[in-house]
C-alpha cells in the first residue's frame, strides 16, 4: 500500500491532473453567478475578446510557425498555447493593475466552458495540416473533450458552488488554495523538464523566439483591439491581459497526458515564463501612470 502511495505521488502524469484540477478549483472560488449576468452589458467587447481567443490568435500561432518554418512539433506547441486562453492568471494581473476585474473573471468564466470543445476540435482537425504526428493523438476527440472537462469545467463548478453556498469558508480558504495550486504545480513543472530534459533541451532554443513572438502579438493584437472599438484604457489592459495571458497549467496538461509528446513543453514553458514576467512589467507601467 505504502509503494502504492509512494508511485502515485511521484508519478508526474497524475501530479499534474491534481495541479490543473487544484488550480481550475481555485480559480472556481473566485466565480459567482452573477459574473455572468455581467458580460452583456459591454457585448461589443464581449464579443472581440472572445474572438480574439478563440480565432484570431490561434490563426496567429498557425502563421507565426508555419512562415518561420518552425518543426511539426514546435509548430504544434504554439498552436497547443493559443488554444489555452484565460486562465486565473490574467484575473490575478488585472487585480493588480486595477483593470476591469469583473470583467476579467466574467470572460475566463465563459471562455473556460468553450475550450472543453474548442481545444481539441482545433487541435485533432489542424494536426495533419502541420504533419504532425504523435503516439497519442489516435486519442478519440470525445475522449479529450471529456478529459478536459473533468481537469476543468467541473473543478470550476465545484469551486463556484463552494462560493455560493459556502462564502465564509472560502474567503478563508482561497488564497491558500491558490497559492498551494501554483506552488504544486511550478513543482511538477520542474519534475517534468528533469525527467525529459533530452527531449526539451532539443526543441528549447527553436521553440524560444517564435514563442516570445506569439507573446508580444498576443498582447499587442488585446491592446490593439481595445483602441479599435474605442474602450477605456482600463478594459483595455483587461482585453490585453485576457488575449495575452494564457492557461499554462492546461496547455501542460494536454501536451503530457493527452498527447504525451514531450517535445510540446518547450513552448509552453517558454510561454509561460514570458507572460508572468511580462504581465509584471505591464502591470507596473500601468500603476505608474495611475499614480
Amino acid at each position: 500500500m505504502f509503494e502504492f502511495l509512494l508511485a502515485l505521488i511521484f508519478n508526474t502524469h497524475t501530479a499534474l491532473s491534481a495541479a490543473l484540477i487544484l488550480m481550475m478549483f481555485a480559480m472556481g472560488l473566485g466565480l459567482k453567478l452573477a459574473d455572468f449576468k455581467g458580460l452583456w452589458q459591454s457585448p461589443r467587447l464581449l464579443i472581440t475578446t472572445v474572438c480574439a481567443q478563440l480565432i484570431l490568435l490561434p490563426l496567429i500561432a498557425l502563421s507565426i510557425g508555419l512562415l518561420t518554418s518552425s518543426s511539426p512539433a514546435i509548430s504544434m506547441g504554439l498552436l497547443l498555447v493559443a488554444l489555452c486562453p484565460s486562465g486565473s492568471t490574467s484575473n490575478f494581473f488585472c487585480k493588480l493593475g486595477q483593470g476591469n476585474l469583473a470583467l476579467s473573471i466574467s470572460l475566463t468564466a465563459v471562455i473556460s466552458l468553450v475550450t472543453v470543445v474548442s481545444l481539441p476540435l482545433i487541435l485533432f482537425n489542424v494536426a495533419s495540416f502541420l504533419n504532425y504526428a504523435a503516439s497519442d493523438l489516435s486519442l478519440s476527440m470525445l475522449d479529450t473533450m471529456r478529459d478536459i472537462a473533468m481537469h476543468t469545467l467541473l473543478p470550476v463548478s465545484v469551486g463556484m458552488l463552494c462560493r455560493e453556498y459556502k462564502e465564509h469558508w472560502v474567503l478563508l480558504a482561497e488564497r491558500w488554495v491558490v497559492m498551494d495550486s501554483s506552488v504544486l504545480f511550478f513543482i511538477v513543472i520542474g519534475l517534468l523538464w528533469w525527467e525529459n530534459w533530452s527531449h526539451i533541451s532539443a526543441s528549447f532554443f527553436q521553440a524560444g523566439s517564435v514563442t516570445l513572438l506569439l507573446l508580444f502579438t498576443a498582447l499587442g493584437l488585446g491592446a490593439g483591439l481595445g483602441l479599435l472599438i474605442n474602450v477605456n484604457q482600463r478594459d483595455r489592459f483587461t482585453m490585453m491581459m485576457e488575449v495575452g495571458i494564457q492557461n499554462g497549467a492546461l496547455a501542460f496538461f494536454i501536451a503530457v497526458n493527452s498527447l504525451n509528446d514531450m517535445a510540446l513543453l518547450a513552448p509552453a514553458t517558454v510561454y509561460t515564463v514570458a507572460m508572468v514576467l511580462a504581465g509584471a512589467v505591464l502591470v507596473f507601467i500601468r500603476l505608474k501612470r495611475l499614480a
